[in-house]
């Protein structure tokens, strides 16, 4: 068996003619395919991205029917997995060939931001027909930073709340106590701040019964 039995016998669903067919599409500038080898469907809607950088190779001249073969028999393990296609695109700015294990994704973002993470140059819109270029992913501004997402601000210990000092000589005053009255100099105090006596009265001679009467000068009342 020769080696191109055996690269044709590794390409599943894609005939020769159909390899040659493919191989002259990369001579165009922007030119290529995404076709599925084991069905040998080609994909025509959607995105194609790179997704395998390890599977990339890069031709810098024309490329074979022979030289497609030989791709997919090396990347026939990763073909396999689901949903790898297999691409190839000619760059119309430096004519080299990309051949590629590529994945077809429904939206542009997506496919942008696959083909951002894979390093690629370009992914292809399958219904227009033409590649689009990845965007590099926006660098921060110098000197400044990347602003995080903001964190709630941590609030500031609570200070302990210090009772004002007592005046001097009233620190066994409650809120309830009354102040005491001062006491004139020179006399002691007396509990509970009554009077330190009772007040005398007047000694202007024997008190009078309120029931007692003046006899009359001439004698007893009782006396004619």
């Amino acid at each position: 068996m020769n080696q191109r039995t055996h690269n044709h016998e590794s390409t599943g669903g894609l005939s020769v003619a159909r390899l040659a067919a493919m191989a002259d599409a990369l001579t165009v500038p922007d030119g290529g395919f995404t076709v599925d080898p084991a069905t040998g469907d080609a994909a025509r809607t959607g995105y194609a991205v790179a997704v395998h950088p390890e599977c990339e190779h890069i031709c810098d001249g024309r490329v074979t029917a022979d030289d497609l073969a030989a791709y997919l028999t090396r990347t026939r393990h990763v073909l396999a997995l689901p949903g790898r296609v297999f691409g190839g695109w000619c760059d119309p700015g430096t004519r080299r060939v990309y051949l590629d294990v590529s994945a077809v994704v429904a939206t542009l973002p997506a496919a942008l931001e696959l083909g951002r993470a894979a390093g690629q140059r370009a992914v292809f819109d399958l219904d227009a027909a033409t590649s689009i270029p990845v965007p590099p992913a926006p660098s921060p501004v110098a000197g400044k930073e990347t602003p995080a997402e903001p964190t709630p601000p941590i609030p500031a210990p609570r200070a302990e709340r210090t009772p004002p000092p007592c005046p001097p000589g009233n620190h066994a005053r409650t809120a309830t106590s009354k102040p005491s009255r001062p006491t004139p100099a020179g006399r002691k105090p007396t509990p509970k701040n009554k009077p330190d006596s009772t007040p005398k009265r007047s000694t202007g001679g024997p008190r009078k019964s309120p029931t007692s009467r003046r006899s009359p000068k001439n004698g007893s009342p009782h006396s004619r």
